[in-house]
């Protein structure tokens, strides 16, 4: 019996080596050279998209610093998107280590037997100016159609056209109408639930701490006194600003200057975890 459990012991311990050493395996290894900001490794985008969006990444970069990467693979090897994307941020080191302003796009694209994959990952840095329902919007509504027609290269320059003006603190027109009708409704859901919660709180004063309960005017007071109870403890922010955020003014740039100063190495930033993915 102790040896049977032995053998089980080590025959599942080398199941989870050989289980992490796959991980690992899986993600491609981080670029010597960081001159590239577009890793088509599944060769779907066309030359001149790929042309327009490298040179696009690489402005933004020279503007700002941020880094925002296009990997594009033939598999994910059995792992889910998220963890994909993760693996790759990390072992890449995407983004400045002190901003943490990278972002990866990950595509896979649709074969015969899986479905295609893509995700939009941001680092902690760029989760406020790219928040995951903004991710969620251009994933839906701006690239699965494109990829849904085989238009792999259009598809992500339709993201990375949104992803770059927002990460210069200027929204496009149609973004910056969605970010301010998501703003509206947290708003409003923000004052619901602050209503809510005095009423909540009024109560609970009257049925446990009034010390009369006989004047009706005592119900009527009682989520005022609530409201004063809860706001003296502290107030808290009732959710992100989407205004537009002024950054580093810099100097102008063109294709010239990003072809001259296309010479980095990896930021070594990380994520949290930030952004949306999708399928089709």
């Amino acid at each position: 019996m102790e040896k049977l459990l032995k053998t089980r012991y080590f025959a599942l311990v080398f199941v989870m080596l050989m289980a992490v050493m796959t991980v690992n395996a899986d993600v491609p290894p981080r670029p010597a050279n960081a001159n590239e900001l577009v890793y088509d490794y599944a060769h779907v985008i066309d030359s001149a998209s790929l042309a327009i969006i490298n040179d696009s990444l690489k402005n933004l970069y020279v503007y700002n610093k941020t880094q925002v990467v296009i990997l594009t693979v033939e598999s994910l090897d059995g792992m889910d998107k998220f963890d994909y994307c993760q693996e790759v941020f990390e072992k890449w080191g995407i983004g400045d280590k002190k901003l943490n302003n990278g972002v990866l796009i990950l595509v896979k694209p649709k074969q015969e037997g899986s479905k295609g994959q893509v995700r939009i990952h941001t680092g902690y840095g760029a989760e406020g100016i790219l928040p995951d329902l903004l991710c969620n919007k251009l994933v839906e509504d701006s690239m699965i159609p494109a990829f849904k027609e085989e238009k792999y290269g259009i598809a992500i320059r339709r993201a990375v056209d949104a992803i770059v003006p927002a990460m210069k603190g200027e929204y496009p027109q149609e973004v910056a109408d969605f970010l301010q009708e998501k703003k509206k409704d947290s708003i409003i859901a923000a004052i619901v639930y602050s209503i809510f919660y005095i009423l909540i709180c009024g109560l609970i004063w009257y049925f446990f701490f009034m010390p009369t309960k006989k004047d009706w005017y005592s119900i009527m007071a009682s989520p005022l006194i609530a409201a004063s109870i809860s706001s003296s403890s502290g107030r808290r922010s009732g959710g992100s600003s989407w205004t537009s955020s002024s950054r580093s003014s810099g100097s102008s740039w063109s294709s010239s200057s990003s072809s001259s100063s296309s010479s980095w190495s990896w930021g070594g930033g990380s994520s949290g975890g930030g952004g949306a993915g999708g399928s089709w």
